[in-house]
């Protein structure tokens, strides 16, 4: 590499990045990369190592030599009697190994794209057989489309009250034991249960050579076709079973329908493609549907509970507590209609007498009463008041305050005078008087007593006995042009 270097100041940074430059330039090892396939390249390796391994064991005293299938090796001991041996030491055992295990990532190697299609699709199939025998669809992709009853797998499907919930679930008996019990057991339950009367170990099924027995636990409850189970027994195909108090389950044996059907007369039997297609809900013999309310009823009858008669003597107690209860409300009813009853009594009474006191009030005028003893001679009060002092000076306090204010009212005046008010300003405005017209409230007291035109006539006795000062409605007449107020009487401005 050529650089230029300059020895002056003002070029020294730039000598300096050059130097650098060139001392990691000279750091740079190139190093030759064969192109070569990924394949080719695994399997040189893979032939050297076997190439090592056999040095090795050569060097053990061993001599390996290839079977007749070019994958299986035979170790010999150098000797006249050519006899079989195991390694000497643990060193020519794993490179035995190893040199199996090499001999066979060569020989899949060196498989042709056919002999690896042929090998996937045998795959593929017995994977397919492994599914369609536990009863799963699966497209060719893999994906898995539906599931359906099995054809060799012992299960149990699930019942349930609603019938769209039915047959939802399917729980595979494998060969050997398979246990069912809740998720808090110690040992690993292959069916997991929850609710109530579920134990942690509730029971086990045994597959024997195709014979299915169920053994419970003890203390667990357990029925099988309505009976309930205490010690092992053997499931037939169609059978019901009821672990603790809400799971219930149809056992089905494919073998087991397959006998049975070849054993009944073409005449009684559907085709076949008819009972592939069918469902295994029939009980055998009868042809009734097995469901969830048909296992319930079949546990009470092996119970020796008859639902009918149940439902009878739960009918009469509904209707004897419905009796109760409506005896009962009747009664409550009638005794509430009758205290109703008298108390609307006593209010009409009340009201009756109140009325008849307003009418005898109405037919007498203030001057029947001008004095505060006339209250007590009149015939509305013939019966004899027994007052206190006190009371007798309310009832002639209140008598004092009803003779003033019974028939006094400002907003009648008010209101039947508005029109004159109306008119007088009215007038007012036409002919330009400039005078303003409107009511006014006047009180007569010592400090300001009022005129003697405004004064009403009433009699000396009114004015010595009234409690309060006197109040009249007037009329306030202000003359803006000559700044004049004067109050005249309602009987003026009319």
């Amino acid at each position: 590499m050529i650089a230029a270097i300059s020895p002056a100041d003002i070029n020294y940074d730039e000598t300096l990045s050059t130097l650098r430059y060139a001392d990691r330039a000279k750091q740079i090892v190139c190093k030759a990369v064969v192109n070569e396939d990924a394949n080719a390249k695994l399997i040189r390796e893979l032939k050297e190592e076997i190439m090592r391994l056999r040095d090795l064991l050569k060097a053990e005293g061993i001599e390996v030599q290839e079977g007749e299938e070019g994958i299986g090796m035979k170790v010999v001991k150098r000797d006249s009697d050519r006899q079989l041996v195991a390694p000497a030491s643990t060193i020519a055992e794993e490179a035995v190994d190893q040199l199996q295990a090499s001999e066979k990532l060569i020989a899949e190697l060196n498989e042709t794209w056919e002999e690896k299609l042929k090998r996937t699709e045998a795959i593929r199939l017995q994977r397919e057989a492994v599914f369609a025998e536990m009863g799963v669809a699966v497209k060719e992709d893999g994906n898995t489309v539906g599931v359906f009853s099995p054809k060799k797998t012992p299960h149990l499907v699930n019942l349930n009250e609603d019938p769209s919930m039915s047959e939802c679930l399917l729980y595979y008996i494998k060969n050997g034991f398979t246990r069912v019990g809740s998720a808090e057991a110690n040992i690993p339950q292959d069916i997991q249960l929850s609710g109530s009367h579920i134990l942690s170990e509730h029971c086990v099924f045994e597959n024997h050579e195709g014979v299915i027995t169920m053994t419970p636990q003890e203390g667990a409850l357990c029925y099988v076709n309505g009976r309930e189970v205490k010690e092992t027994v053997v499931l037939k195909t169609g059978s019901r079973v009821i672990l603790g108090k809400n799971h219930v389950f149809r056992f089905n044996h494919p073998d087991q329908a397959r006998e049975r059907r070849e054993k009944t007369s073409p005449a009684e039997n559907p085709a076949p493609e008819c009972i592939e297609k069918t469902s295994p809900a029939q009980t055998p013999g009868n042809g009734e549907t097995v469901d969830w309310n048909f296992a319930q009823i079949e546990l009470l009858e092996k119970q020796g509970i008859d639902l009918k008669v149940e439902m009878e003597k739960r009918l009469l107690v509904l209707e004897e507590q419905f009796r109760k209860e409506k005896e009962e409300a009747d009664q409550l009813f009638e005794e509430q209609r009758k205290s109703y009853e008298a108390r609307i009594d006593a209010l009409q009474k009340q009201v009756e007498e109140q009325s008849m006191t307003m009418s005898m009030y109405s037919s007498y005028t203030p001057e029947d009463f001008n004095n505060e003893e006339d209250i007590f001679v009149n015939p509305l009060f013939d019966a004899e008041c027994n007052w206190s002092d006190r009371e007798y000076q309310l009832a002639a306090w209140a008598f004092r305050k009803w003779k003033f204010h019974q028939f006094t009212s400002l907003r009648d005046d008010l209101w039947g005078n508005a029109i004159f008010l109306k008119e007088a300003n009215a007038i007012s405005v036409e002919l330009k008087k400039k005078v303003q017209f409107q009511f006014t409230l006047l009180t007569d007291t010592l400090y300001s007593p009022l005129p003697v035109d405004l004064l009403p006539a009433l009699d000396e006795d009114d004015e010595e006995d009234r409690p309060l000062p006197r109040t009249i409605v007037a009329v306030e007449v202000q003359d803006t042009k000559n700044g004049a107020t004067h109050y005249w009487t309602l009987e003026k401005l009319r």
